[in-house]
């Protein structure tokens, strides 16, 4: 039986050795492209927050947010650290407890309807105003003219349309694991 909750998934992050292990050389920190933008941001004071027995509050700190989940802590880590996954953790937690940004409910919602009506996450016409930050870094006119030129839709992110019965197992999957039970009946 799958256990409903995943964070049990984290729980070696946070075994006395694995936290001690820890060294606060600041390599993380020194590699972390997140934490050259964001000041306020630091994984090196994830994981100190962490050694100090504060890991079950991090999911209601809105720094967790400004991770990029791009690795480098971990790569850079002569200890073999995470704090991507730390950080990982306090979203999912975050995201369980109603401690998330409003935006984030509003993407993965519109991330969910996309999956459960096209068969894909992102499309184009997605890109649009939904994705926060990410709709900000994508020139979509630009992108709906490239499309064009290569002869691609410009509404559908996939040149051959998802066969009919991958999209009803789709749907499937996702009534059965996220309560969107109504939905199936819609489509």
């Amino acid at each position: 039986m799958a256990n409903s909750d995943s964070s049990n998934n984290f729980d070696y992050l946070y075994k006395k050795e694995n936290k001690a292990r820890c060294l606060q050389c600041g390599r993380c920190a020194a590699g972390c492209p997140a934490a050259h933008v964001f000041s306020e941001y630091n994984p090196r004071e994830v994981m100190r927050r962490v050694q100090d027995g504060e890991e079950h509050e991090l999911h209601k700190d809105p720094i967790i947010w400004l991770c990029g989940q791009c690795y480098t802590c971990n790569s850079r880590c002569p200890r073999n650290n995470n704090p991507a996954s730390i950080i990982l953790q306090a979203r999912e937690r975050a995201y369980k407890q109603g401690h998330a940004p409003a935006e984030i409910y509003q993407q993965s919602a519109a991330l969910l309807e996309s999956l459960f009506l096209n068969g894909v996450t992102v499309s184009p016409m997605l890109l649009k105003g939904k994705l926060g930050v990410l709709s900000e870094l994508v020139d979509v006119e630009r992108l709906t003219k490239l499309r064009a030129e290569l002869g691609l839709p410009e509404h559908n992110s996939r040149e051959v349309p998802i066969p009919a019965k991958a999209i009803k197992q789709i749907r499937t999957i996702i009534t059965s694991t996220s309560g969107q039970g109504e939905r199936a009946n819609d489509a």
